[in-house]
């Protein structure tokens, strides 16, 4: 018997996809999922999209593939639809780790109102401290682009005491182009 094909998705997480699918679509569910994954890993974001596409005709309800929809959106430039897929995964999970990326597609749509109104839903105790700086990043922008560049530099001064180097690198470059 030959060994089974190797899978770039962990089992757990195939089978969770498998689960959310619509009755009887289990299995393409699991098999667009692993194009998805493999069309990314070789860097290939147009397939991986089309392939996330079709795991999401087959299950809507899948966080993971409405997730890496999302960011592949954001990636290729489509603000629009990685902004509705990413919130679909947040409202599926309740997990906020994107809230940066989303608020960045407000930001770059002209509606930094909006980035800054997301991103005030979040409480700092709630989140990691890299999702913390990555959102207070975004706050930066949005403040910046409604002309409040000075208390947008304030801010960034406040969360560099908070990160450790690498993201305080991050945040002094930020300061420098604000």
């Amino acid at each position: 018997m030959p060994p089974p094909p190797k899978t770039l998705l962990p089992k757990r997480l195939a089978d969770a996809i498998a689960h959310s699918a619509r009755p009887g679509k289990g299995e393409d569910a699991r098999k667009a999922a692993e194009q998805l994954a493999k069309a990314r890993d070789e860097g290939n974001l147009k397939d991986a999209r089309r392939a996330g596409i079709k795991a999401k005709l087959v299950a809507p309800r899948s966080a993971w593939v409405r997730e890496q929809l999302g960011l592949l959106a954001f990636e290729l430039g489509d603000l629009h639809e990685a902004t509705q897929e990413l919130m679909t995964y947040r409202r599926l999970t309740g997990d906020h780790r994107h809230d940066a990326v989303i608020a960045e597609c407000y930001r770059r749509e002209g509606k930094p109102a909006r980035a800054l109104d997301l991103l005030a839903e979040v409480k700092r105790s709630e989140i990691p401290t890299k999702t913390w700086i990555d959102m207070q990043l975004a706050r930066a922008l949005a403040l910046a682009d409604t002309g409040r560049a000075d208390t947008a530099f304030t801010l960034l001064k406040d969360t560099a005491r908070d990160a450790g180097p690498k993201d305080r690198t991050r945040i002094i470059e930020a300061m420098r182009d604000l």
